[in-house]
C-alpha cells in the first residue's frame, strides 16, 4: 500500500523544501508545456535553459540515457506516425522532420524530469505536487498527495523494474514475440497495481530513503529555470 504521509514523513506543504520542490514543479510543468509545439526555436531555447542547469547544478547524464532508451519505441511510433502521416502537405520527409523535433522535445522534458527528481526529495515533491493539485487550503481534498504519491511510485517502478523484467523473462518459454507479449502484459499489470498503491518499490521498503532534506535547496539552479521559462513563453508570444 501507498504510504500514508504520518506512516511516511512526507513533509508537511509550507516548509522550505517543499516550497521550494512546489517551485520547482511549477517549473519544469512551464518548460514542458513549452515544448508541447516542439517548434525549434523553442526546442533550442530549452536545450540552453538545461545546458545552464547542468552546468550549475549537475545532471545525472547516465539516468538521462536508461530513461531515454526506454521509450525507444515510442519515439519510432512517432517517426512512423509523422512519416506516413505528415501533418503538413510536405510529405513523408517534413513529416520526418517533424517527428525528430517532437522527438527531441520529449528528451529535454525527460533532462529535466531528472533534474526534477534528481535535486530534491521524493517526498518533498510528493508533498509539493500534491498541495499543488489540492488545491487552496487543500480544499479539494487528500486526493492530491494520494496521486502524487502514487505518480512517484509510478516513475520508481518505471526505472527500477530492468532487474525484475530480466528475471521474469529468464523463466518464460516460446517464441521471443511470445515472451515480449508476456513481459509487457506483466508491465501494464505491474503498473496498474503500482497507480492503484499496491505495489512497493524500494523506496517504499527502505523507508524514507531521501525524505529527510538532506539535499541543499538549488536556489540558483530554481533562479535560472524560472529565468528561462519566462523568457521562452515570452518568445512564444511574441511569435
Amino acid at each position: 500500500m501507498v504510504s500514508t504521509p504520518e506512516s511516511s514523513g512526507i513533509p508537511r506543504p509550507g516548509s522550505p523544501g517543499v516550497v521550494a520542490a512546489g517551485t520547482g514543479v511549477l517549473g519544469v510543468l512551464g518548460a514542458s508545456a513549452a515544448l508541447v509545439s516542439a517548434d525549434p526555436l523553442v526546442v533550442a531555447l530549452v536545450a540552453g535553459l538545461i545546458g545552464g542547469l547542468a552546468v550549475g547544478d549537475g545532471v545525472d547524464w547516465r539516468r538521462v540515457g536508461r530513461l531515454a532508451l526506454r521509450l525507444k519505441w515510442f519515439y519510432l511510433s512517432l517517426a512512423v506516425f509523422y512519416g506516413l502521416w505528415p501533418s503538413e502537405s510536405g510529405g513523408w520527409a517534413l513529416g520526418l522532420q517533424e517527428a525528430g523535433w517532437r522527438i527531441a522535445a520529449l528528451m529535454l522534458v525527460v533532462v529535466l524530469v531528472v533534474w526534477l527528481t534528481g535535486r530534491f526529495s521524493r517526498l518533498a515533491l510528493v508533498a509539493a505536487l500534491g498541495a499543488l493539485l489540492g488545491g487552496p487550503r487543500q480544499m479539494l481534498g487528500g486526493w492530491g498527495e494520494r496521486f502524487a504519491s502514487r505518480l512517484f511510485l509510478a516513475l520508481a517502478l518505471f526505472e527500477d523494474e530492468r532487474a525484475a523484467v530480466e528475471q521474469r523473462r529468464a523463466g518464460l518459454r516460446g517464441s521471443r514475440r511470445a515472451r515480449l507479449h508476456e513481459v509487457r502484459e506483466w508491465l501494464v499489470v505491474r503498473l496498474d497495481r503500482a497507480l492503484e498503491g499496491a505495489v512497493e518499490t524500494r523506496w517504499e521498503t527502505a523507508g524514507v530513503v531521501d525524505a529527510s532534506g538532506d539535499k541543499p535547496t538549488p536556489w540558483g539552479g530554481l533562479a535560472w529555470l524560472w529565468a528561462g521559462v519566462i523568457f521562452v513563453w515570452l518568445m512564444i508570444v511574441g511569435m
